[in-house]
């Protein structure tokens, strides 16, 4: 696995190509949204994915305790090496709300990416310890599954990006 989010990169003169991507060792993301986005589903199809491709893996969710469900997230920490524990900050974030984001944009590293729906997650634009992409994760997801299904299938949505 490789990282363009190195240390280097932080101060990289203006007009100077980036840094080459470095190998890395391990690598955290949490997927924030609400139990029914299929939040546990699509984390562990990912960590599925990882161990299949020889990558060491622990996997850390959280899951509401009523039946109406509500916030939820999956975390998963692959690598290469011993995984020991699923990792006290993330270098990926996936907001699908902003409470997901107002929640969980402290556990993600500086040199980080958050990923953002930007149909529901309004981010601090001036926030550049991190590579914010937006992405209307929701209306994409209507547009390819079309119906009555709405919004369903956004996790599915997300693991394709």
């Amino acid at each position: 696995m490789v990282s363009p989010n190195t240390p280097d990169s932080a101060g990289a003169a203006a007009g100077s190509s980036p840094p080459a991507p470095r190998p890395i060792q391990d690598i955290v993301i949490r997927l924030a949204g609400n139990s029914q986005d299929g939040i546990q589903a699509v984390g562990g199809f990912l960590a599925r994915l990882a161990g299949r491709s020889d990558q060491d893996v622990m996997t850390y969710m959280t899951i509401p305790s009523t039946i109406s469900g509500g916030p939820s997230i999956f975390q998963v920490r692959m690598g290469t090496g011993d995984i020991l524990s699923a990792g006290d900050r993330s270098d990926m974030l996936v907001a699908f709300y902003q409470h997901s984001y107002d929640a969980h944009i402290s556990s993600l590293r500086p040199g980080g990416v958050l990923l953002f729906d930007t149909d529901h997650v309004k981010p601090n634009a001036d926030d550049h310890r991190f590579t914010q992409i937006g992405i209307p994760i929701t209306t994409g997801t209507i547009e390819a599954v079309g119906g009555t299904a709405k919004d369903k299938g956004k996790n599915i949505y997300v693991l394709g990006i």
